[in-house]
């Protein structure tokens, strides 16, 4: 579900590992990224976090057929995801004393953008797709995703992508501020050399 990498200037290396759901959070993977950011949180050698999606996408949202509609985990079981749900995405990521550096490709909705509005920086791919489609199912986003999501975007921008429900390519969510750089290919590169340059010019 998570492929970590640690590499040797102080940069750890979060990939969202679910490429037949597009990288939608599920059950397993939100308890997964509780306790890696837990862990991460704690880890004086790390630096620098650098979010990224394997499989042509960073994230679809979160998998609520997992969490809510066809699920068939125990009650406590998803009493215990949807509370790792909240504590990541909504505490952990704003408390996390390391810089976090995001590359965006493919998809990007929903409950995958608080982690890029927990970012120091955004690259994404022009290509990439963002989007708030909850009001695509019957319900306009709301709660604690649109509040951190609204911090970083302009007003319009999440007024329309809340609206609308459609996806908004890359160089929109730029002029959104919700990406820093719009690259041609390959965003994980850029990332990795934005964060790089980060660890070296950090202070002592």
């Amino acid at each position: 579900m998570l492929n970590i990498q640690d590499l040797s200037s102080g940069i750890r290396m979060i990939g969202l590992d679910r490429a037949d759901k597009r990288n939608a959070i599920g059950v397993e993977m939100t308890l997964a990224l509780e306790d890696v950011l837990l862990k991460t949180k704690a880890d004086s050698t790390v630096k620098v976090i650098v979010f990224h999606g394997l499989g042509g996408h960073f994230c679809a949202g979160m998998d609520m057929k997992d969490f809510f509609d066809s699920s068939t985990r125990p009650p406590d079981v998803l009493q215990r995801a949807r509370a790792a749900t909240e504590h990541w995405r909504i505490q952990l990521l704003r408390q996390m004393p390391q810089k976090i550096f995001t590359a965006v490709e493919g998809y990007c909705l929903g409950g995958g953008l608080p982690i890029l509005a927990a970012s120091t920086a955004v690259v994404a791919q022009r290509e990439a797709k963002l989007g708030l489609p909850e009001i695509n199912f019957g319900f306009v986003a709301g709660g604690q995703i649109l509040k951190a999501v609204g911090e970083v975007m302009s007003p319009r921008g999440l007024a329309y992508a809340t609206l609308t429900g459609r996806p908004f390519n890359a160089e929109q969510a730029q002029r959104w501020g919700l990406v820093t750089q719009v690259v041609e290919s390959d965003p994980l590169q850029q990332t990795l050399a934005i964060a790089k340059v980060s660890c070296i010019k950090a202070p002592k």
